[in-house]
């Protein structure tokens, strides 16, 4: 069982950006260290910066979905604070992601709820510390908590703690000889990087490690090596569909190989795309809607929108449940800065799915780390290897 409790450099104490700083931010349109709400305002205004079109256009749905959900279990009004949802598209590209944080912080948010993709945490949160906005994050890139920034707060465990863990799951289970196949993305690259850190430090060498563009169709050549290579797994690093395509591909080549991935190739749209070929998948997964402790999450979010939730709009309901209960911490004005170092002290029990804490780089301290497979058309829990809180 592994933590997700870093081991990197502890996070400085907040510090004032110099006034040159804050006028180039101000000209830039990305707001100063005065960012929030007055004493004389009425309400606090939420950046929402996830992708709203895109390969991944679901998630700014999902995004929705949750904060309205989260809303009706603790209200929309914090200490007299009405609380107001501002619309960014960060598309799932780090460009459109830069140009909608600076939106979002030009209009005085006091955190901003996203960016999703790793890519686009990346480019965008020196932004945020600078205008000392909270940025609270859905991405998995190990890098993201690695720099030091105090204003970043993630609420899943990266990838480097669930392949990791994913990596002494797929040894335990006996298989020796493991290919490995990413997309270019941001998060793709981390994930390939953090499965084959992990295979190797349980002494597996990949016998490929191969990479491709994300939204492609066609995986042939890919699939013809991964075959060539003699692989008995092939784990399959990056966005639905594209996995379930490429597990088909596998298949329709012959290829027996156990397939595993991340969460994604459980969703929905996986399922779809390719039932057959990911019947039988093993991945990681930081929430499945079959484990009994989200039970009633899941049947509240079914119950409101005719569907079964997937990990982002479960880790979008913690990051809205994070910054209200913040919100109810703080005396007088609300401004990011007070809003983040609410954060950093939180310690709160949600409904029983579990406890929102953060270590000193913002990584969750009781994160949910589970092995799961796809059982008869449906995600299961296989293993739970979650630190104990």
């Amino acid at each position: 069982m592994r933590s997700s409790v870093s081991t990197r450099p502890a996070r400085r104490r907040p510090r004032r950006v110099g006034v040159f700083v804050v006028a180039a931010l101000m000209a830039a349109g990305c707001g100063s260290s005065g960012t929030g709400a007055s004493t004389e305002s009425t309400e606090v205004k939420i950046g929402f910066v996830v992708p709203y079109s895109g390969v991944v256009a679901k998630y700014g749905q999902d995004a929705n979905h949750a904060w309205q959900l989260a809303l009706e279990k603790y209200g929309n009004t914090v200490n007299g604070y009405k609380l107001e949802q501002v619309k960014f598209d960060e598309k799932c590209q780090p460009a459109a992601a830069v140009r909608a944080v600076r939106q979002a912080l030009g209009a005085d948010v006091v955190a901003l709820l996203g960016p999703t993709c790793s890519g686009d945490v990346l480019a965008t949160l020196q932004a945020a510390a600078q205008a000392k906005v909270p940025l609270i994050t859905q991405a998995y890139a190990p890098d993201i908590t690695a720099r030091n920034s105090e204003y970043i707060w993630r609420m899943p465990a990266s990838d480097e703690v669930l392949n990791a863990n994913l990596a002494k799951f797929l040894k335990a289970e006996g298989f020796t000889k493991i290919g490995v196949a990413h997309d270019t993305t941001g998060f793709g690259q981390a994930e390939g990087q953090t499965i084959v850190a992990g295979l190797k430090a349980v002494g597996i060498t990949p016998v490929a490690n191969l990479s491709y563009t994300v939204g492609a169709t066609d995986f042939s050549g890919e699939a013809q090596k991964m075959k060539s290579a003699g692989a008995d797994a092939v784990c399959l690093m990056g966005y639905d569909p594209d996995t379930a395509r490429f597990a088909f591909q596998l298949r329709q080549l012959g290829v027996q190989a156990q397939i595993c991935s991340n969460q994604a190739i459980s969703y929905a749209t996986s399922l779809k795309t390719a039932p057959d070929a990911v019947e039988g998948a093993y991945f990681y997964a930081p929430f499945l809607a079959d484990d009994d402790r989200f039970k009633p999450f899941v049947d509240a979010w079914r119950a409101k929108y005719n569907e079964t939730v997937d990990t982002e709009g479960y880790m979008y309901y913690l990051s809205a449940v994070t910054i209200i209960e913040a919100l109810k911490t703080i005396d007088g004005e609300v401004t990011g800065e007070k809003l983040n170092e609410a954060i950093g002290k939180l310690s709160v029990d949600v409904q029983g799915l579990t406890r929102l804490a953060f270590s000193d780089t913002g990584d969750p301290k009781c994160p949910t780390v589970l092995v799961g497979t796809v059982s008869k058309g449906k995600p299961k829990v296989v293993q739970d290897d979650s630190p104990s809180c």
